[in-house]
């Protein structure tokens, strides 16, 4: 075999596996038409490779020569699937029979019998997750058996030929597709951990939690996301690099707190902190919510930090303690309102007969009117206790401490309803009430 011939194969399989890369990144596969695009565009490249590969002959012996049309269409095929693989085959057809010879025929039936066995192939790669040594050897193995077919159809002639180069198309074939399509897979997969890596990060940035991978053993910041630059008001790129100690409070206490969290992690491989001081750029202390949990990876430890700012929980815990505290009061109202209103009744009771006879006695009937007013008062007290809608305290002074103000407290009291009847007044003492 004339090496130079095969370096010069080798070096267009190459070009095309380059123009391979480069569509990854002209058709990401995020849509089915964009990868159908993908697909023939890659198609008719590898059919001009496939003319090409028809043109540059190798030298195997004096005289003979063979080509390897084959491994471009059954690479294609076996990576983009049957329509990348038929369209190469088809550009490659339209040559060869451009070309004409009583082989032309015979060279189209091999092209397309390549195609649907990297069609074959492909589809067994995708059951399988991805394109494995199994089903690259395979297919050097059946476009093996093909060539072998397009050169039998050619009759005694053309088993005589073959008879001849049969070991040179294995090699070809085997090290062309069985050690190229390695070269094909790396590049799919470095495409695959592109998009996974973009696909991670967008998810990372819009996390609600401020997000931050620190290497355990020196404690250097990795990667950070969006909230967290939000929250330490830093851009990423100053943060990337530095120590994580450096953004630490610079009061021996916090730093203390800071540190004996980290030591937990790094002991025990979790730990969670409630209202630790975290300093931003401009120097403010804000308490924040941080779980931190370790991961191996490779050899390597992280320290993976989640934490979101402490004023959503106390926020909350306030509104829940707002709220116990008003059905705690609303309660103790209502049972206090129930008890008084009997007793309070009876007395009311009393005290109105007695108003509405003041001549039995003078001195009587003036203390009556201001312990009647007082009942009213009473009255309207456990009115508005029965009315609580929120916790309204008084304002302590006099080392009084402060105590629920019933009338802030409670609902605004309702007018008198249409057409109901006025209330009657107590008659005045000394009036006969008539």
């Amino acid at each position: 075999m004339n090496p130079y011939h095969a370096i010069e194969a080798i070096g267009i399989v190459i070009s095309g596996l380059l123009f391979y890369s480069y569509t990854h990144s002209w058709f990401p596969p995020v849509h089915p038409r964009s990868r159908l695009r993908r697909a023939l565009l890659n198609g008719v490249a590898f059919g001009g490779i496939t003319v090409a590969m028809m043109i540059a002959r190798i030298e195997v012996e004096p005289g003979i020569f063979i080509d390897a049309r084959a491994v471009p269409v059954a690479l294609i095929a076996l990576f983009e699937g049957g329509p990348a693989g038929l369209v190469a085959a088809l550009v490659g057809a339209a040559y060869r029979l451009w070309l004409g010879g009583s082989g032309a025929w015979p060279g189209v039936a091999s092209l397309i019998g390549t195609a649907m066995v990297g069609k074959l192939c492909h589809a067994w790669a995708r059951r399988s997750g991805r394109v494995g040594p199994q089903h690259a050897l395979s297919l050097a193995g059946l476009t093996f058996l093909v060539t072998m077919l397009g050169f039998s159809l050619l009759g005694a002639r053309g088993l005589a030929l073959w008879s001849q180069v049969w070991l040179d198309y294995l090699v070809t074939l085997g090290i062309g597709i069985g050690i190229v399509a390695r070269l094909f897979y790396d590049v799919t997969e470095q495409h695959r951990l592109a998009a996974t890596q973009a696909r991670f990060r967008a998810m990372l940035d819009e996390a609600t939690d401020a997000i931050r991978i620190v290497d355990a053993d020196t404690g250097t910041i990795l990667d950070v996301n969006r909230t967290d630059c939000a929250l330490s008001g830093y851009p990423r790129e100053e943060l990337i690099g530095r120590n994580v100690r450096d953004f630490w409070p610079q009061d021996p206490e916090l730093r203390a707190r800071r540190e004996a969290a980290r030591a937990e992690t790094l002991a025990r491989g979790f730990s969670r902190a409630f209202a630790d001081p975290y300093q931003t750029r401009s120097g403010e202390i804000v308490p924040v919510d941080s779980t931190r949990r370790m991961v191996e990876h490779l050899g390597r430890h992280y320290e993976i930090v989640i934490f979101r700012s402490a004023g959503e929980r106390r926020a909350a815990e306030t509104v829940q303690r707002e709220a116990g505290e008003l059905r705690a009061a609303t309660l103790l109202a209502r049972a206090a309102a129930h008890e008084i209103n009997n007793p309070l009744a009876v007395i009311m009771g009393y005290l109105q007969i007695m108003a509405e006879r003041p001549g039995e006695g003078a001195k009587d009937g003036k203390s009556v009117a201001p312990m009647l007013d007082a009942a009213k008062r009473i009255r309207d007290s456990v009115e508005r206790l029965k009315g609580i809608i929120r916790i309204e305290p008084t304002e302590a002074g006099g080392g009084v401490p402060p105590i629920l103000d019933t009338r802030k407290s409670s609902a605004p009291e309702p007018g008198p309803a249409p057409n109901s009847a006025p209330t009657p007044s107590v008659p005045p003492p000394g009036s006969t009430g008539q």
